[in-house]
């Protein structure tokens, strides 16, 4: 179900109209301020009027900072970063805003990530003074779960490019199938996933495959650092073309594990879709460990599936 976050989209329309206000000789600005949070369902911004206690820009960051960080435990929303995420340090330097987090920031999620950048700029811009804002983790250019550089954002930036990518964010229930200890059957782990509607499901399913397992006593059928290259369908059939990680690294399970765990994850989570033709750097014509043959596509076989476990994320 596609989420519209109405409540994002009219900050942003109220920030916009912020900034050209202008401050006050006294320095305070003469609209309110607003800290930005994850709502109660973790998938969009909670808006929330505040007044500071500061007046000089650096002392207005540290607090802003501090209050983002800082919810009652009754409140009905919660901090945009996850708990081991830190920002370690902040610098302001002609008007850019440069934020340094902890390592922790690049295994965030990906709908998190783009919720917890949308709402801390948010918040960080109406600050006179920050006219732009730099995300970095340890030093370095901070880059969203998908390897790109996040690069530097303004209100601007921030409103053609982020808001967009919250408001394709959809939810939905899958099942996914990782391997036994023994690695000779499937076992279904529910959950419950938001994900980019800028790409389709089956990437999103795939991609939650290759990270593996959340419950324990599932264990993984596909190499941690496989990457996708394309995820297209047609007709009935979903083309997952994968890198040579998924041959080179395969892991020690019965050869039909890998393959039946992305054809039966995708089949059972996309009505669309009723077989799976697996490709390896655009290659189809591969004998996956000598005995499944890939030049072919895959129904589902749910006789490999053990039981059932749950999950969410």
């Amino acid at each position: 179900m596609k989420k519209i976050l109405s409540l994002f989209l009219a900050a942003a329309m109220a920030v916009s109209l912020l900034t050209s206000c202008g401050s006050s000789s006294s320095g305070e600005k003469e609209s309110p301020y607003y800290l930005y949070y994850l709502d109660e369902d973790g998938d969009g911004l909670y808006q929330r009027e505040y007044t500071p206690v500061a007046s000089s820009a650096n002392d207005m960051i540290k607090e802003f900072i501090s209050e983002l960080q800082s919810v009652p435990s009754k409140a009905k929303y919660s901090p945009l970063l996850e708990t081991d995420v830190r920002i370690q340090a902040e610098s302001l330097k002609s008007g850019m805003l440069t934020l340094d987090f902890s390592s922790e920031y690049s295994d965030m999620d990906a709908t998190r990530e783009v919720l917890a950048r949308a709402g801390i700029v948010r918040s960080l811009i109406q600050i006179d003074g920050v006219d732009e804002v730099k995300f970095e983790v340890d030093g370095r250019a901070a880059k969203t779960p998908d390897g790109e550089e996040i690069g530097v954002m303004n209100e601007n930036t921030f409103v053609d490019n982020a808001a967009k990518q919250i408001n394709t964010i959809q939810h939905t229930q899958i099942d996914l199938y990782f391997a036994t200890e023994d690695g000779t059957q499937l076992q279904k782990e529910s959950r419950s996933i938001y994900y980019s509607a800028s790409k389709p499901l089956e990437w999103a399913v795939v991609e939650r495959l290759i990270a593996g397992p959340k419950v324990s006593g599932n264990y993984a059928t596909l190499p941690a650092n496989t990457q996708i290259l394309s995820v297209t369908s047609a007709d009935g059939i979903c083309y997952v073309n994968l890198d040579s990680t998924f041959t080179t690294d395969a892991l020690a399970v019965d050869e039909k594990i890998p393959v039946y765990s992305i054809v039966d994850t995708i089949v059972k989570d996309c009505s669309n879709i009723s077989q799976v033709q697996i490709s390896v750097n655009g290659e189809s014509d591969i004998m996956f460990r000598g005995s499944m043959d890939l030049s072919k596509p895959y129904e589902a076989d749910f006789s490999l599936v053990k039981d059932a476990t749950s999950s969410d994320g």
